[in-house]
């Protein structure tokens, strides 16, 4: 029976260890980091397409820019949650290094 608790018990912890090793948690709400390659076009294209056309968000005079793969976004959204949202939406974009949330809520 030892045996057995110790065993489930080594389980489990590695499946905490192994997903808290894959998520990056950030308390920062206006920065998160995220890492891969693409174009600074080809990113910029990504990304207004991602924020345009979802219908989950409805932000104003949105602008974005992007540099080296550092993303800051302008605008205004209704809610903090959809400030929120607006960046979520972007992190699992590729290309993406830092995103900077600089949209003001109205």
């Amino acid at each position: 029976m030892n045996r057995f608790k110790l065993t489930i018990s080594f389980v489990s912890f590695c499946c905490l260890f192994l997903l808290a090793c894959a998520t990056k948690v950030s308390a920062a709400t206006n920065l998160a980091v995220v890492s891969s390659v693409a174009t600074q076009a080809n990113l910029q294209q990504a990304i207004t397409h991602t924020l345009r056309t979802n219908p989950n968000l409805t932000l104003n005079n949105i602008r974005v820019q992007v540099k080296n793969g550092e993303v800051d976004l302008f605008g205004n959204a209704p809610t903090g949650f959809q400030r929120a949202l607006a960046q979520k939406f972007l992190e699992n974009i590729e290309g993406i290094t830092v995103i900077r949330n600089k949209i003001s809520i109205q």
